[in-house]
């Protein structure tokens, strides 16, 4: 799909609707999530620094579709992300699961608290905007390639350590995102 051409206050409007239901989803979750179970913990340890592993909870639950949703066909977005149908959602340190948590589920939410920490929410929320528009849906969101790609890393030798901080560092150094 070609890239979307919208003015920067549409690209603005949509920032913010996304980072105010972030904000307002990690609330709503909040209430109901626990910590990391310690067999989880113990499988995902040694890839992410240890504020993550003790900041972040989870709870099983579906994320409603975001409101502005219906505005979205207006502004020539066919196509957005389909929240509620996503084995796992991460706003900022809560992680939603619909299907059973996994830990490569776990380690794909978990590369984006990373991201969170690093980009602030407003951050995040930018990226994730410019990254759909740029690229045409959800799959070529370049903060999602990175998730996807780390999982894989993890999931094809989970006994090899390696640093997801790092390499969210340095894909920010780099603009990668």
């Amino acid at each position: 799909m070609p890239a979307l051409r919208l003015s920067s206050q549409q690209i603005d409007q949509l920032i913010e609707w996304i980072a105010t239901y972030i904000g307002d989803q990690r609330a709503d979750f909040l209430k109901s999530a626990k910590r990391i179970q310690p067999d989880f913990v113990r499988t995902v340890q040694a890839f992410f620094p240890e504020d993550i592993i003790e900041r972040v909870r989870v709870v099983r639950g579906r994320a409603p579709e975001p409101s502005f949703y219906s505005r979205l066909k207006a502004l020539g977005i066919r196509n957005p992300p389909q929240f509620s149908d996503m084995a796992g959602i991460t706003f900022q340190d809560v992680v939603v699961h619909v299907d059973p948590l996994t830990p490569a589920l776990l380690f794909h939410e978990l590369v984006h608290t990373v991201q969170y920490k690093h980009l602030g929410l407003d951050g995040f929320a930018e990226y994730y905007v410019r990254g759909f528009l740029s690229g045409g849906s959800y799959e070529e969101i370049p903060l999602e390639k990175q998730a996807y790609e780390l999982e894989d890393r993890f999931i094809r030798n989970p006994s090899s350590a390696f640093s997801v901080e790092q390499d969210v560092e340095a894909r920010i150094r780099k603009k990668q995102f």
